[in-house]
């Protein structure tokens, strides 16, 4: 490997270690989680400090995520320009079924949430925007799989043991398949407390011009408010929501 390669390889390492831990780090922190020696660690961080995608505090101590790397987010945003216009629909459907919303997209064997609009604190989805969800377990993580051929699923299942998070997750992959067949027919998916105890969420496939499931729009809804009635109001309101995004991006894609 090319030398350059490997101090390319070390700056990622220490900009990720930021999303590994909670708060500033100082050079041993880093130095120690990146198993980078501390003389390459104090050159690196400075060089990433210079270009301001690491910051200090005033007493020069410990690092800090700098804010250059906002520009990354509003570049994958632009380039996702359905992002914007979605906002709109998901303010509607917040609106109407008063519950909290998000959208998200599926980045490798995890889904990342790209827009959220809460009820209040208590429904609010933990670090919403850029939280990273299993496909197993969450709503619209059933709708990725769903989407999958089945080769492309049982890849995806060799790589990620079913990790139980709550005692209703599902853990048996001949349980899931099953349920995902429904996902694929009804075209809407269901988290019973599967992720999170208390927390029942409902989620629908955004399509691109090609039919192919690009995002999903999905409700958070605490257990209390879930009757048979209002699952069939969530199942039908998410279903128009994601096909109002859907129309958008066969305009503006």
């Amino acid at each position: 490997m090319y030398k350059s390669t490997k101090t390319v390889l070390k700056a990622l390492d220490i900009l990720e270690t930021f999303l590994q831990n909670d708060g500033p780090l100082n050079l041993s922190d880093i130095s120690h989680t990146t198993k980078i020696n501390p003389a390459t660690t104090y050159r690196l961080t400075s060089t990433l400090l210079k270009r301001g995608y690491l910051s200090q505090g005033r007493n020069k101590g410990k690092y800090s995520l700098g804010l250059r790397l906002m520009d990354f987010n509003y570049a994958i945003r632009r380039n996702l320009k359905f992002i914007d216009f979605a906002y709109i629909s998901l303010s509607k459907l917040r609106r109407e079924v008063n519950e909290s919303v998000y959208l998200a997209i599926k980045d490798g064997d995890e889904s990342i949430v790209m827009e959220e609009i809460g009820v209040d604190d208590e429904l609010r989805i933990n670090s919403p925007i850029g939280k990273r969800l299993k496909l197993h377990c969450t709503a619209g993580g059933k709708i990725f799989l769903a989407s999958l051929s089945d080769e492309e699923r049982a890849d995806y299942f060799s790589r990620n043991p079913l990790q139980p998070f709550t005692k209703n997750t599902i853990t048996d992959i001949a349980q899931l398949e099953k349920e995902l067949k429904t996902v694929k027919m009804e075209g809407v998916a269901f988290d019973r407390e599967e992720y999170r105890m208390g927390i029942w969420a409902v989620a629908a496939p955004v399509y691109d011009t090609g039919r192919n499931v690009i995002a999903i729009t999905g409700l958070l809804v605490l257990r209390s408010h879930v009757t048979e009635e209002n699952t069939q109001k969530y199942g039908t309101a998410i279903r128009s929501c994601a096909g109002e995004i859907s129309q958008i991006v066969t305009r503006i894609m």
